[in-house]
């Protein structure tokens, strides 16, 4: 048998014989690293060195081989060596799977969170919208022009606005303009209620969709008295017309009209959607039909709450399509001089608009899964740095046959791509369990979340992003492990290198950064879960327990008047309080969470102005008596609506608290009066002021609000009110008996958007409770890997120095200071990975000051607590190898030694 010292000792001998030998001198790298293959291969127990290595030099060929012959099989002996590392990475690999499962499983995380985001955001963000050349469709709007304060960002197109700019020259090939409106469908089954569009002609056309049954509207259907057309979606057809063939021409009953179906569009096809439009529309979520505009040729005014939309001629520029609609706006102010300075025209194009305010969130999402991927990559090559050091007999080895740095750099990285390759594998399967994930459990208001799915472009994501981190995390170890003296190493005999200063610098170095990155992710999770409590404790002004609401649309062909309508309320609220365990019910325009009321300019005789354009405005929201004790909405000061203010009596009003502080800061609003701008309505003398009430989110600013009584005056939008009913029971429990009690007054009326203000609290939550949980399960994952990168350095670090701690003990160290080294070195390295961490969140956190709502960008409690939080799970992950550290027994480690 050959003595124990042989392996030691061949490095030197094979190094004796490559310098005795010209030849393998002449030798490329390439095959420099066959030779010592084959050498190792004939090395057995009975073959000597000798004989071995010159067995390998004859099989390549022996003195015949040059440097010649080498640059001419150059290509083809980098191909063999890549597939001989490749063969020598599978081989390697395998042999530690602890190693193997702890860096698959840990960058499958990172890849596979990382592949879900991206897959979101590709459909969301990047993804085309399925319309024709989708760059040129542009939103026309109406803004508030700079420093003029006219109560909104965003004004609706009026009918006359729209047909001036129908007739002007302008930059459109096609222009449409759209409304939302509501439509109750009998005469085929139980009634339904149908969310809808009023389109016209050229609305299709903008899009530059058409249906798949049938027909657009014509310009002729396209005019008052001739829109009893109705083009069905696809989904209304197939569920309630059970897909019929023959459905084009058949008759169709909307509130109370008969409308001839001329066509049914594209499955997929819902334009426009709510969460793709701005809010102050309150469009429907989801669109069932589509009804002609049908706007007069001369409109006479009015409110219309019109959006336009067009497609841009060809050869015509963004930027020259702003210039146009500004020199529109110009000329349609020199026309009508009283609106000069109200509106700014600005386009907006329709891809940004579908984006909206869903851009921002998921830019936060990218960065956040970004940084658990990059500790992902810093632990994991922690590992392969750790398990490469392990390795440096066989480098010495290989070194010692001719084996360049570079050659063995390359042999590390193609096992770390092997490890990363297999992560994307499983990171797939990860990334389509939360693809679906989200599309289930995800706010309904992200744009376009149903479309999101696992498409090639996110499969090869997934392959560059395995690619990407497997050269990131392999190649620093690889650099780390093979920077050496050889010649040191020889005489040592072999050992491990990972003692050395320069490995430990490296792996300090990247848990310092784990700890850096883990705390700005922290962090950022802490403000957005702080804000999101605070918006749960937000005062909305109303008390959402036990509210049951809904809406009642009242078709105008059966309700032509106030009294009617009147009449019909007054009844249906008797009804509905009748009901065993309803405390008080009444009616609004809209319901608390609900969507945008009404605005208006308003007049007030204190407050005169000086031109029309600097009259104030005011939401204003029609109710009933018994609505505001319905939702839990006290009156502060003064009185509530009485049943005794009718037509007949003084017209009277009630205000909130933004406007009584904005206009009656002293001695207060009771008494005073205030009416819309148009003197055609009364002055109304307010009778009480009530709290705040949010309308669209918990952290929106409040305006000034006016409440008005529906039985005074002939209001518009009083069709489609909603009713609050405040009960004793489960509201939910209700739905039947409130249902019989409306249909005992009107069979043919459906109630429509059934629900409970706890649920409409919920929806408006739902976003930033979902940034929140993405947020917080990203930064749980960036800790738990921080702390096992923690637990992997500390726990090698005790391993390498086991003689050091053993000579320690026996020269009388303590056990507790040996437990205090270890603990100190990983609080030294947290401390300084916070460090660094903290001046980074300082200016990643400015940069979130808009998703935050009663919490600064700085707050001084979440910094110190995840600072603490941090610390202690560090010295929660050196506490085992310490307590490890402290049960070495000297004489082992030193008989070791």
């Amino acid at each position: 048998m050959r003595p124990k010292h042989w392996f030691y000792t061949l490095p030197l001998r094979l190094r004796s014989l490559a310098s005795r030998n010209q030849v393998e001198q002449d030798l490329s790298e390439e095959l420099r690293y066959h030779l010592e293959q084959k050498t190792r291969e004939y090395l057995t127990a009975d073959v000597t060195l000798e004989e071995a290595h010159r067995k390998a030099l004859r099989e390549f060929g022996g003195v015949e081989l040059s440097k010649e012959n080498c640059r001419d099989t150059r290509s083809v002996n980098f191909l063999e060596t890549l597939a001989q590392d490749i063969r020598f990475a599978f081989r390697m690999v395998p042999k530690s799977p602890g190693f193997t499962a702890v860096a698959i499983l840990t960058l499958a995380l990172g890849i596979g969170a990382s592949t879900a985001v991206f897959s979101l955001a590709q459909t969301i963000l990047l993804k085309p919208l399925p319309y024709p050349n989708p760059d040129r469709i542009v939103l026309p709007e109406l803004v508030s022009p700079p420093g003029v304060n006219l109560g909104s960002e965003y004004f609706p197109w009026g009918q006359i606005q729209f047909r001036l700019l129908t007739r002007e020259s302008h930059p459109f090939r096609f222009v449409g303009a759209f409304q939302n409106d509501s439509f109750n469908l009998t005469g085929s089954g139980e009634p339904s209620f149908l969310d809808g569009f009023r389109a016209s002609a050229e609305f299709f056309p903008a899009l530059g969709v058409v249906p798949a049954l049938g027909r657009i509207f014509t310009a002729e259907e396209d005019q008052p008295g001739h829109e009893y057309e109705v083009i069905l979606s696809d989904r209304l057809w197939r569920e309630r017309f059970s897909s019929r063939g023959d459905i084009l021409g058949h008759a169709v009953y909307l509130n109370g009209y008969a409308y001839t179906v001329v066509g049914v569009m594209p499955a997929g096809f819902e334009f426009p959607r709510a969460e793709e439009m701005p809010s102050s529309f309150n469009f429907p979520s989801e669109p069932q039909l589509w009804v002609p505009l049908a706007v007069a040729a001369q409109p006479k005014g009015g409110p219309s709450e019109l959006a336009v939309i067009g497609r841009l001629k060809p050869g015509v520029s963004f930027e020259q399509a702003q210039a146009a609609m500004d020199l529109v706006t110009k000329r349609a102010e020199a026309r009508d001089p009283q609106w000069k300075g109200w509106f700014n025209t600005r386009l907006v194009p329709l891809t940004h608009q579908v984006v909206g305010d869903a851009q921002r969130p998921f830019e936060l999402i990218l960065g956040a899964v970004g940084i658990v991927l990059l500790i992902a990559c810093s632990n994991v090559a922690n590992l392969v740095l750790a398990r490469s050091l392990g390795r440096s007999r066989e480098f010495t080895l290989r070194a010692a046959l001719g084996a360049s740095r570079s050659r063995l750099v390359r042999q590390l990285l193609t096992e770390s791509l092997l490890i990363a390759i297999a992560a994307g594998a499983v990171a797939t399967l990860i990334a389509n369990l939360g693809v679906d994930f989200v599309k289930a459990y995800g706010p309904s208001n992200i744009p376009r979340l149903r479309e999101v799915r696992l498409d090639p472009l996110v499969f090869t994501f997934a392959l560059c992003v395995s690619v990407a981190t497997g050269i990131l995390f392999g190649l620093v170890p690889a650099f780390g492990a093979t920077r050496r003296d050889l010649r040191s190493s020889l005489k040592e005999g072999g050992r491990s290198f990972a003692g050395t200063p320069a490995s430990s610098r490296l792996g300090n170095a990247l848990l310092v950064s784990q700890v850096a990155l883990a705390l700005v992710l922290v962090v950022s999770a802490g403000l957005l879960t702080r804000t999101f409590f605070r918006l749960l404790g937000a005062n909305g002004g109303f008390n959402p327990e036990r509210v049951l609401t809904f809406q009642l649309p009242l078709p105008a062909s059966k309700y032509v008047d106030q009294n009617h309508i009147v009449a019909f309320y007054q009844s249906a609220l008797s009804r509905l309080r009748s009901i065993p365990g309803v405390e008080s019910a009444g009616i609004g325009e809209t319901v608390p969470l609900g969507g945008e009321g009404e605005s208006t300019v308003i007049r007030m005789p204190d407050h005169p102005v000086g031109s029309q354009r600097e009259m104030p405005f005011a939401n204003y929201t029609i109710i009933s008596q018994g609505y505001l004790s319905s939702i839990g909405t006290p009156v502060l000061r003064g009185r509530d609506f009485l049943e005794s203010d009718t037509a007949d009596s003084t017209p009277v009003a009630l205000v909130n608290v933004a406007m009584e502080k904005k206009y009656w800061p002293s001695p207060g609003a009771l008494g005073k009066q205030v009416g819309p701008g148009s003197s055609r309505y009364p002055l109304m003398t307010i009778v009480g002021v009530v709290p705040d009430v949010k309308h669209i989110s918990l952290r929106e600013e409040t305006a000034p609000e006016i409440f008005v009584i529906y039985t005074q005056k002939q209001w518009p939008s009083m069709l489609n009110m909603r009713v609050a009913l405040r009960t004793k029971v489960d509201p939910a429990s209700m739905t039947e008996s409130v249902r019989e009690a409306i249909h005992s007054g009107d069979p043919d009326l459906p109630l429509a958007k059934i629900t409970t203000l706890t649920t409409l609290v919920n929806d408006s939550l739902s976003q930033p409770r979902f940034a929140m949980l993405l947020l917080a399960a990203f930064s749980l994952l960036a800790l738990l890997l921080a702390s096992i990168g923690m637990y992997g350095v500390i726990s090698y670090s005790v391993a390498q120095r086991i003689q050091e701690i053993g000579i320690r003990m026996a020269l009388g160290a303590e056990r507790r200071k040996v437990f205090g080294m270890v603990l100190g070195q990983g609080a030294r390295l947290a401390g300084l990975g916070i460090a660094i961490g903290l001046l980074v969140a300082l200016g990643v956190t400015r940069l979130m000051s808009s998703f935050l709502y009663g919490v600064q960008s700085t707050d001084a409690f979440t910094f110190a607590a995840v600072c603490l939080l941090l610390l202690a799970t560090a010295l929660l992950a050196c506490y085992l190898p310490a307590r490890r550290a402290t049960r070495v027994d000297p004489m082992v480690a030193v008989r070791h030694e």
